[in-house]
């Protein structure tokens, strides 16, 4: 049985390079698109972070909803986030290994942000919420260029 710490080595390595030739040519994707700005790139690495952000404020926001309670800790918005969170980490862990299937990974997890993000704007949405819905803004935006 793997070891939390045998799956951090490796998760190491592979950030650190020692993965397939596929993820070291995502590194310099271009992000040519509509929502590119003229000029600008986003790299693989950069990709990977903000799903790892989005994973973690997912998380983090889902138990803040439940400890507040009332509509905020509604069972749909939970499972909104915690879905949303999951595939934020399977789309990084995805890039991360350099997988083929990482685009099509991106273009759901683009959507689940997108829906996420729309769901804690909602107008009983607070501080908390209101840094989830950019979180995932901010994701969803990134994996619609790193899908093409």
């Amino acid at each position: 049985m793997l070891q939390r710490r045998d799956l951090l080595t490796g998760a190491a390595l592979l950030a650190a390079g020692a993965s397939q030739p596929a993820a070291a040519a995502a590194q310099a994707h271009d992000m040519k698109g509509m929502d590119a700005m003229p000029g600008m790139a986003m790299s693989m690495s950069d990709c990977i972070d903000h799903c790892l952000a989005s994973h973690r404020r997912c998380l983090e926001t889902a138990a803040y909803a439940l400890d507040q309670g009332g509509a905020l800790a509604a069972p749909d918005l939970i499972a909104m986030l915690t879905d949303c969170a999951e595939l934020c980490q399977a789309t990084a862990n995805s890039m991360l290994r350099g997988s083929a299937l990482h685009p099509v990974l991106c273009r759901a997890c683009a959507e689940a942000c997108d829906l996420c993000a729309a769901a804690c704007s909602k107008p009983r949405a607070d501080a908390p919420m209101a840094q989830c819905a950019e979180t995932c803004r901010v994701c969803a935006a990134g994996c619609r260029q790193m899908s093409r």
